[in-house]
């Protein structure tokens, strides 16, 4: 569960419009403005796609994730105040320094129990400077329950069959890639009040949710992935 083969990095990484991830870069500068927010960790980083594109704007980003080709790859296109680390989001300790903001994108968080995401929100809280802000981008729980089955589609020449279905408050998503192949993943899913009240046992205050990458677009069952920004206490 959880691990990123190839196929699905050649699938769903490498065929995205850079449009998307300008929309998504934008978002992230207006909810981290520089000088103030200026060192960046990006957890669970795969390929470094937003820590690059955050580091041509100027930012000192330093990349995180336990994919070992993923991290390789990202180093292998990193730039100027750009760099990668091998590491688990669960133990911080190892990364060095403290930042200004830490970022968590495409339902990254909730791979785990609750107690274990609530102990990630007090590793990333260990990180955070005082006043620092954490944003997450992840899945709306009530979207998901309202919108499970099976469905087939073609990305990148390949036919893909996919099967969502919730088990209590947990997502499940299996890919099929044909001959076998496939993915499989699992998350536990939040609303945004119960994604409040987690962050708040970290110290966190909740500052904004929103979907679309839109500020002006509250977050809603409606749509399925939502942006949070937090700010941790002193």
């Amino acid at each position: 569960m959880n691990t990123y083969t190839p196929t699905w990095f050649e699938l769903f990484m490498a065929t995205l419009d850079p449009v998307q991830t300008r929309q998504e870069t934008d978002f992230l500068a207006r909810q981290l403005p520089q000088p103030n927010f200026y060192r960046v960790l990006d957890l669970c980083c795969g390929t470094g796609r937003h820590a690059r594109a955050l580091a041509r704007r100027g930012y000192a980003v330093t990349g995180l994730d336990r994919d070992a080709a993923a991290v390789q790859e990202a180093r292998a296109g990193a730039g100027a105040n750009c760099h990668f680390l091998l590491g688990d989001m669960r133990d911080l300790a190892d990364v060095p320094g403290d930042f200004d903001a830490v970022v968590i994108l495409w339902q990254s968080f909730g791979y785990f129990d609750d107690a274990t995401n609530a102990a990630v929100l007090r590793e990333i809280h260990l990180k955070l400077r005082p006043g620092g802000r954490l944003i997450l981008d992840v899945y709306h729980r009530e979207a998901f329950e309202r919108h499970q089955g099976r469905r087939t589609f073609e990305r990148g020449g390949m036919q893909i069959t996919e099967h969502k279905r919730m088990e209590g408050r947990r997502l499940h998503v299996d890919l099929e890639y044909g001959e076998g192949a496939g993915d499989s993943f699992d998350w536990r899913l939040y609303t945004p009040d119960e994604l409040n009240a987690l962050a708040g046992v970290g110290d966190f205050t909740p500052l904004l949710a929103c979907t679309g990458f839109d500020e002006a677009q509250p977050a809603s069952p409606g749509a399925p992935r939502m942006q949070l920004v937090f700010c941790r206490g002193a």
